[in-house]
């Protein structure tokens, strides 16, 4: 996919609907459609409904090698990872023990913090030097005590391949049930539920080219029994979620699961290839080195950390859209789990980008990003044989740190891409400092916004972190807030964080 100004490298986030995905779909609304309630057997018009809802069942289930009686609709893999997870213990009287990892989409992380407040004790696994979840760390944490496994089987922001079918036998031989976040994994991998040993398994439609807001659990017969209902109402899909059936969006969720079964390897080969050459063509540089690259993986992600201290990957934002994953996290700016999970520092972590290839991925958006790259690192070296040396702490994709500024750091950090400067010191505090009105001189010379908003040290408010939020609003974005060290703009932006939410 390609536009004039962005090319699209972030199928990992969200992909874009197939076009025959979305005829389907069109099919199920409008007076002249199938638009009925599934639920209602009384007319033609709920009957229609029902049998296009129970096709696309069909057809979810022979992506995954299961019964169509096996898959229970949701809104997607977040839902479906809490009614597993949450509806197994709210049953399970005795086995009262989860083994998850340190990897684990938020999803799964969060619901297992949830349930550890209701006495669920829960083991967090780490992933071994290549960056794998080993089956012998699974097999060492389990018990008589645990009553379910949960692992994704593919990572969504570096891409590794988890060995389900091995750690399911380790799971059932200790007596346990296996749950797979299999988000990243549908449409992409080979998958048979039955094969494999797993139990329960969470898909979402978006990530394989289907709509938003759909997804399914795959509950296998033998355990349903097992699993409580979380979202109650009228009983639908067997008891375990209720709700009326979005039709169309389970017609789109089916047909993007049949394109996916017939069109899946031809898919994998095209994009392994375009994605060899962009790993390849950024690799060329010297400077940028591909995260645990030993391990066994999708060919549609890869993370690259830039090994340049003025490299920000807000530098790429104009041109590609990819995602960085030193993104504000929960309360405050935090790297990525993952990525200091598989051992990267914090400052790697924020040096590291994630582009993730899909179905309608080209030859020239590959090339195109390989050239955004060059002329990012080119900048960056720019930068440093010109002597300037300020550090520099990501935040966010908007927002940035850095202790005390000189004009030549103002330089420095417009050549690297940020158009706004945001000053947290008072003048005044150490002979040395440069005034503000210096600073927004050089930055309005160079098109960048300037603001001054100071704020005292140790005395930093509510009012102080909202007019801050305010600010990262309204100014160009990416932006550099500094004061003396960097600390009081950090704390500013964790407080906004978490008034935020």
């Amino acid at each position: 996919m390609s536009t004039d100004t962005l090319r699209y490298f972030d199928y990992a986030a969200t992909t874009p609907a197939d076009p025959r995905v979305m005829e389907a779909m069109f099919g199920c609304m409008g007076v002249a459609g199938v638009f009925g309630n599934p639920a209602s057997n009384s007319h033609a018009a709920g009957l229609k409904a029902r049998d296009v809802v129970e096709q696309a069942r069909a057809q979810v289930a022979a992506l995954i090698g299961a019964e169509p009686s096996e898959i229970v609709w949701t809104s997607g893999a977040t839902e479906s990872n809490n009614l597993a997870l949450k509806g197994f213990f709210e049953r399970e009287p005795t086995r009262r023990h989860l083994v998850t990892s340190k990897l684990e989409h938020k999803a799964i992380l969060d619901t297992a913090s949830h349930l550890e407040r209701f006495g669920v004790s829960v083991t967090y696994l780490a992933p071994d030097p290549s960056g794998e979840i080993s089956p012998a760390a699974v097999k060492a944490a389990c018990s008589h005590h645990t009553g379910l496994v949960s692992l994704m089987m593919v990572n969504n922001e570096i891409g590794t391949l988890t060995n389900i079918a091995e750690i399911s036998r380790i799971v059932h031989a200790a007596g346990a049930l296996l749950h797979v976040d299999a988000a990243q994994a549908a449409g992409k991998t080979a998958i048979d539920v039955k094969a494999m040993g797993i139990d329960l398994l969470s898909m979402s439609a978006h990530k394989f080219y289907g709509p938003k807001g759909i997804g399914a659990l795959y509950v296998s017969r033998d355990v349903a029994s097992r699993i409580a209902c979380q979202m109650h109402g009228g009983g639908h899909e067997q008891g375990l979620r209720s709700g009326t059936l979005p039709t169309h969006q389970i017609v789109g969720m089916g047909t993007a699961c049949e394109l996916a079964r017939i069109e899946m390897a031809a898919d994998n080969e095209r994009i392994a290839q375009l994605s060899e050459r962009l790993l390849n063509g950024v690799r060329a540089s010297g400077v940028v080195t591909q995260n645990v690259s030993l391990a066994a993986r999708i060919p549609h992600t890869l993370s690259l950390t830039v090994d340049l201290p003025s490299f920000l990957p807000s530098m790429l934002a104009d041109d590609l859209a990819v995602s960085s994953t030193s993104a504000c996290n929960s309360a405050a700016g935090k790297p990525s789990h993952v990525l200091t999970g598989v051992g990267l520092s914090e400052d790697s972590a924020a040096r590291t980008i994630r582009l993730s290839l899909g179905r309608f991925t080209t030859q020239a958006d590959v090339d195109f990003a390989v050239e955004c790259f060059r002329n990012a690192i080119e900048r960056c070296m720019e930068v440093s044989t010109g002597g300037q040396d300020v550090q520099i702490k990501q935040l966010s994709n908007d927002v940035s740190v850095a202790g005390q500024l000189s004009g030549a750091d103002v330089l420095a950090a417009h050549a690297v891409g940020f158009r706004s400067i945001v000053c947290n010191r008072h003048d005044g505090e150490a002979a040395d400092q440069a005034e503000f009105a210096n600073i927004a001189e050089v930055a309005n010379s160079l098109g960048m916004a300037a603001h001054y908003l100071p704020v005292t040290s140790g005395d930093i408010t509510v009012e102080d972190a909202a007019t801050f939020s305010l600010l990262i609003n309204e100014l160009p974005k990416p932006i550099l807030a500094y004061c003396r060290t960097g600390t009081r703009s950090a704390t500013l932006w964790d407080m906004a964080c978490t008034e935020q939410g």
